[in-house]
């Protein structure tokens, strides 16, 4: 009869412990959603590479100083509950540990530098620019190419799509600077220059319903999304990656 009873009350008491434990894991949880948060901001990394990280969820914006590209950031889970945010080329930007620890991947720091959150920050906006503006842009691009890179390439853009909408000349000003940034990167090595030296006479830039890159002929073709903000057109990184697809298939 004893051991009756005391299973009876061994039950009782499982029963009554489980709302109790299921408190406990639905609190692990939550506990867990916490880890690897991301603050946005203005933060150090290393003794001197400053940036600004601002956005929330899955997205954010990261722009080092005295730098104006905006690179999207796409945060992905990791192992012990930490973070990853990459480039829309796919490369590790930051790396954010499940205890709230950040570290940098740069191009001359390719091992990380612990960053450190040093204030508060404003997300960027892109540049206001009258159609004049970006043409005489589109002319400076081009006469860069020519000087640092040794490259006879047009850079030019759709006039007509983008000269009475002020948010489609903004991004294609922005798609245009960071295609050129781009095409610098690929060009860097006397390969790459060599490659659009011959196979490439302009660097045409235009809307379109997605940021590609595509080569007709000898026209590099990059267009960009105004109404997707930042992310609907790609990083120079992303540039620069997308060319060496296109060449190595070529």
């Amino acid at each position: 009869m004893a051991r009756v009873f005391i299973a009876i009350l061994t039950l009782i008491l499982s029963s009554a412990l489980m709302p109790a434990r299921a408190q406990d894991v639905f609190g692990g949880k939550l506990s867990l959603e916490r880890l690897g948060s991301i603050q946005p901001g203005l933060y150090l990394a290393g003794d001197n590479v400053r940036f600004t990280l601002t956005g929330n969820g899955d997205t954010f914006l990261l722009r080092f100083d005295n730098n104006p590209e905006v690179f999207v950031l796409y945060a992905g889970h990791a192992s012990l509950g930490g973070r990853v945010l990459k480039y829309d080329s796919g490369e590790t930007a930051l790396q954010v540990a499940g205890w709230g620890g950040i570290t940098l991947y740069t191009d001359a720091a390719p091992t990380g530098l612990p960053a450190v959150r040093t204030g508060d920050g404003t997300a960027p906006a892109p540049s206001a620019v009258s159609l004049t503006d970006i043409q005489n842009a589109a002319e400076d691009e081009t006469q860069h190419l020519a000087y640092m890179r040794g490259l006879r390439l047009t850079v030019t853009a759709d006039w007509a799509a983008i000269s009475a909408d002020g948010t489609a000349r903004a991004f294609a000003f922005d798609t245009m600077e960071n295609a050129v940034r781009g095409l610098d990167r690929f060009s860097y090595g006397a390969a790459g220059r060599e490659i659009l030296a011959h196979r490439v006479d302009t660097l045409m830039v235009e809307p379109a319903a997605k940021p590609t890159l595509r080569l007709k002929t000898r026209t590099l073709i990059v267009t960009f999304n105004p109404a997707h903000g930042f992310a609907g057109r790609a990083s120079s990184r992303a540039i620069a990656r997308a060319l060496e697809s296109i060449f190595s298939r070529h």
